[in-house]
């Protein structure tokens, strides 16, 4: 509805009503959406995805879970006792997500907008498949998804030690011997460990329950990492190099686009929940695309068959987030001192 009574535009009366009926809108070529949120996790997970197939149980991960021989100390002469064989080996199953978005294409739009067309709906809305999935695959990543068997795994259920996701890829983690399935779950009970020093305390412990290996990022909610960010740049330094001068190049910039404590960058993403964080070991945790649904579109096809003028099509994406060690990567909840 244009505005009236504004600026050139004259109040609303005969002469307003003459000018909305012969002179057009200026109009600015471009859609701008409002809404949405980057999401860099799964961004690092797209550029390192594998792909999986059809079969079940789509994607199968022989796991070990203890030692498969015994060793022992010999004397001069060299005696030992007979080996004894001991399974270690068993399956860790998943099976891929598949996540559709219907399109559909209108009699009416085709023909109204086969013309004179500034924004073409069609052309906004398949935009809008990707950005839908996005949304919908990035904040998948940080919820607990067990109760519906459809959505993919995260990395809650694959990072828990069984308090809030018992079995994962079929393997009870509960169970004697399976232990060693658990990943590392941390509840800091409402505890402010938002330091440098905490953090610093958490990788550590981290890297030691997996067996020597440090995590490869951290990441957690805007207001966590702000909160840390602070306790970094309180003790932020700025050189000036003598006989040099800055330029448009050379600028001071305070603050850090990623944290690095004990070497390992800590970044934000808005669907990590406040007051959790996740300690992610990319060689063991990835995501898995389908080869046959890898963002793949079907194409339009006819509604004339249902009765109606008009055309459909699906996009459909399988994949699936998992590790296969879970000790190597960590959860962190249930704390305190978010700045927002």
């Amino acid at each position: 509805m244009p505005i009236s009574g504004m600026g050139a535009v004259p109040a609303a009366g005969s002469v307003y009503n003459e000018l909305t009926s012969t002179v057009r809108r200026a109009f600015v070529p471009a859609l701008t959406v409002q809404i949405y949120f980057s999401t860099p996790t799964l961004f690092y997970l797209l550029g390192a995805a594998q792909k999986s197939a059809g079969g079940l149980s789509q994607i199968t991960v022989p796991v070990q879970g203890n030692s498969m021989v015994q060793g022992q100390f010999t004397g001069y002469g060299g005696g030992f006792n007979k080996p004894i064989v001991t399974p270690g080996i068993q399956n860790a199953q998943f099976n891929t997500a598949f996540w559709v978005v219907p399109v559909p294409l209108p009699f009416g739009e085709t023909i109204i907008q086969s013309t004179d067309t500034v924004i073409p709906l069609l052309k906004a809305r398949m935009n809008d498949v990707y950005a839908t999935t996005v949304q919908n695959m990035g904040g998948l990543i940080f919820t607990n998804n067990t109760a519906n068997s459809l959505y993919p795994s995260s990395f809650i259920d694959g990072f828990d030690n069984g308090t809030n996701a018992p079995v994962y890829g079929g393997i009870n983690r509960t169970q004697s011997g399976n232990t060693f399935w658990q990943g590392q779950y941390y509840d800091a009970a409402a505890a402010n460990i938002l330091t440098r020093q905490t953090i610093s305390n958490y990788i550590i412990r981290i890297t030691d329950n997996a067996g020597g290996e440090a995590p490869s990022f951290g990441v957690m909610s805007p207001g966590d990492y702000a909160t840390l960010s602070g306790t970094l740049q309180g003790i932020e330094q700025q050189f000036v190099q003598p006989n040099k001068s800055y330029g448009m190049e050379e600028v001071f910039r305070s603050g850090f686009p990623n944290l690095n404590i004990d070497g390992i960058p800590i970044y934000m993403d808005h669907w990590c929940p406040k007051g959790n964080m996740f300690f992610v070991n990319s060689k063991y945790t990835s995501m898995y695309l389908n080869e046959d649904a890898m963002f793949d579109f079907s194409g339009f096809y006819s509604l004339v068959p249902l009765m109606q003028i008009g055309q459909v099509g699906v996009m459909v994406c399988g994949y699936q987030i998992i590790t296969t060690k879970p000790v190597a990567n960590a959860w962190i909840t249930d704390f305190t001192g978010a700045a927002f």
